[in-house]
């Protein structure tokens, strides 16, 4: 197959890896959350509210890639994370927290 080939692009299979930006988006794409930037996935990868479960970063089960200055993550860890842990703002409230 080549890059270049236009029937490449219909591929919806996740990449192996996203970035912070591409993240983001995929997130969205699959419909695990409504709305998200790279922004504030980069704020749920720093908050003290998943310090203990981000998978990603030193002393953490996967390690973070980089390529041309981006951060890379594998995707199915990510993705994984989304859909198990994540909590969007206003959930924690209605699971018995008042």
């Amino acid at each position: 197959m080549s890059p270049r080939n236009p029937e490449n692009t219909e591929d919806h299979r996740p990449p192996p890896a996203v970035t912070f930006t591409t993240g983001a988006e995929l997130l969205v794409r699959l419909g695990i959350v409504d709305s998200i930037t790279r922004e504030g996935v980069r704020h749920i990868a720093t908050s003290k509210l998943y310090k203990d479960t981000w998978p990603f970063g030193p002393d953490k089960p996967h390690p973070y890639g980089r390529a041309s200055g981006a951060l890379l993550m594998a995707t199915d860890p990510f993705l994984e994370f989304f859909r198990t842990v994540y909590k969007p703002p206003g959930a924690a409230k209605t699971d018995g927290a008042h």
